[in-house]
């Protein structure tokens, strides 16, 4: 009796993560209210998303930690496999590679990357993607690498071409997502879609900085 209803608890926990990835993905954050969310998960308690999770910015914490389970092993892998002398392109490729390839995964229709780029625009959740980045082991290795190797920069410039790339990644992530469920481009594989980000974020990260005017 225990383990049906913990079974069953499993594949309502799941429903709601479901759910919560798609409306989010497709309406936004405050759009979506915790009510919507278990109804579209076929849930006749309106109170589903409290009983399972306790709140929404949980269930949203748990619909991350879906997806970044396996999109860490990806970034292991891509670890292991870096060579020796890793360069500002090596380590940009680590970076952005294992969530396109996990994405391409997927299959279509998903809704995680919309899900996360709209997780990642708004005010009230963008920690919950801090909280996440602070918990993955490889992640923080790729990024150390990546620092230790770029040009020294001024912290303005440091700080906007960060931002620009996660801007980049985000929203490149749902493009294409976007593209895949219309049908757009289907013979294209995910390893040319890397390489097209990979190279337009090397491109940015080894641009000259231009001096500050007295």
């Amino acid at each position: 009796m225990t383990e049906g209803k913990t079974e069953q608890s499993a594949r309502t926990r799941q429903a709601l993560i479901g759910a919560a990835e798609e409306l989010i993905a497709l309406h936004g954050v405050s759009a979506v209210s915790s009510r919507q969310i278990s109804k579209a998960a076929g849930q006749g308690n309106n109170y589903a998303v409290g009983h399972h999770f306790g709140s929404k910015d949980d269930l949203i914490r748990a619909t991350l930690t879906t997806h970044n389970i396996p999109i860490d092993r990806l970034r292991q892998k891509a670890l292991d496999e870096i060579g020796p002398d890793p360069q500002v392109r090596d380590w940009i490729r680590c970076l952005v590679c294992p969530e396109i390839e996990y994405l391409g995964e997927l299959g279509a229709p998903t809704y995680f990357a919309r899900f996360f780029a709209n997780v990642s625009s708004d005010p009230a959740t963008t920690v919950l993607l801090y909280e996440q980045m602070g918990e993955s082991e490889p992640l923080l290795a790729i990024l150390e690498g990546f620092y230790g190797v770029l040009p020294e920069f001024p912290d303005d410039v440091l700080e906007i071409r960060n931002n620009m790339t996660r801007h980049i990644i985000v929203n490149t992530l749902a493009d294409i997502e976007r593209a895949a469920e219309a049908g757009d481009h289907p013979g294209t594989p995910w390893e040319h879609r890397c390489e097209i980000v990979v190279d337009a974020l090397t491109g940015m990260w080894l641009a000259p900085v231009t001096p500050l005017a007295p």
